[in-house]
C-alpha cells in the first residue's frame, strides 16, 4: 500500500501515525515535499519537489528484533540496488557509516530508523528514506549544501517505479535475514570507502580513526590510542575530505 501526498510536514509524522492503527507491514506514506523533513539527531533534511520521499512502516521478525542494529544496514543495501538497476551506471554509490548513500562522496540518500516500544519490546519500526532523484543540482548550489542529484543518471521518469522496486528489495531483504546476512554485509562493507580514513566524533569534536566495521552494523574507531565501538546510528562523523 502507497499513500501518497502533495505535501506535508514529515512522512515519519504520518507513518507512525498510520502504524498505532495498525496499518500493514510494508505500508509507504509518500510526498512530493516535506517542509520539516528530518535526518538523524534531528537534523533538517531539506526535501524539495524532484525528490523520493517516503517512509515505511515494519514490523521486525524476532530475529531481528535480536539484532536491530542489522536494520539499518539492510535497509541502505536494498536502497543501493533498487537505485542500481535504474542508474546508466552500475555500481557507482557507496555507503557512509551509519545512514547514508553518496554518489563521488557526496550525499544522495538517507535512512533513517525510529521505534517505538510497548512493555519493552519493539513494537515497529518506521524506515525514513529520502533520495535526491531529479532534484537540481543547482538547488544545492543555491543553499550551499554538501550533497548531490542523481537527475541526470536515472533511466526512467516514474518514480513510482523506482519506489516499488525499492520496496520489494526492502521487504525482501528483512525476509531473508538472517540466512543471507553475510552476504548482504559484505556488500556493505565492500562499497564503504572509508576504512582507514580519519575523521571527526561530532559528538565530543576529536579526531578518530576509522578502523573497521562489524558484523553487527558497529563501526570500530580508534580514538586517542583506544579501540572503541558503537553501535549503527550512535555516533555522527565528519570524514575528513582530501583535496588536492
Amino acid at each position: 500500500m502507497i499513500i501518497y501526498y502533495k505535501q506535508v510536514t514529515s512522512t515519519m509524522d504520518i507513518a507512525h501515525d498510520y502504524a498505532s492503527k495498525n496499518f500493514p507491514h510494508g505500508t509507504i506514506i509518500l510526498a512530493d515535499i516535506q517542509t520539516e523533513g528530518r535526518g538523524r539527531l534531528r537534523r533538517k533534511w531539506i526535501s524539495p519537489e524532484g525528490g523520493l520521499w517516503f517512509s515505511i512502516i515494519l514490523y521486525p521478525s524476532i530475529y531481528l528484533k535480536k539484532k536491530i542494529d542489522c536494520l539499518g544496514i539492510l535497509i541502505s543495501v536494498a536502497v543501493y540496488k533498487a537505485l542500481d538497476i535504474f542508474l546508466k551506471e552500475k555500481d557507482i554509490l557507496n555507503f557512509k557509516w551509519p545512514n547514508d548513500l553518496e554518489l563521488n562522496k557526496k550525499k544522495v540518500a538517507g535512512i533513517l530508523l525510529e521505534s517505538i516500544y510497548e512493555n519493552n519490546e519493539i513494537k515497529y519500526i518506521i524506515a525514513g528514506v529520502g533520495i535526491n532523484l531529479f532534484v537540481e543540482q543547482s538547488y544545492f548550489q543555491k543553499y550551499d549544501i554538501d550533497a548531490t542529484s542523481l537527475k541526470d543518471l536515472v533511466l526512467v521518469e516514474d518514480k513510482l517505479i523506482i519506489l516499488k522496486e525499492i520496496r520489494n528489495q526492502i521487504l525482501s531483504h528483512i525476509a531473508d535475514y538472517p540466512d543471507k546476512w553475510d552476504y548482504v554485509f559484505q556488500f556493505y562493507k565492500s562499497r564503504f570507502p572509508y576504512i582507514g580514513s580519519n575523521a571527526v566524533n561530532r559528538l565530543n569534536g576529536k579526531e578518530v580513526k576509522i578502523v573497521d566495521i562489524d558484523d553487527n552494523g558497529s563501526i570500530i574507531l580508534e580514538e586517542e590510542n583506544k579501540i572503541k565501538k558503537y553501535p549503527w546510528g550512535g555516533i555522527s562523523l565528519e570524514i575528513k575530505r582530501i583535496t588536492y
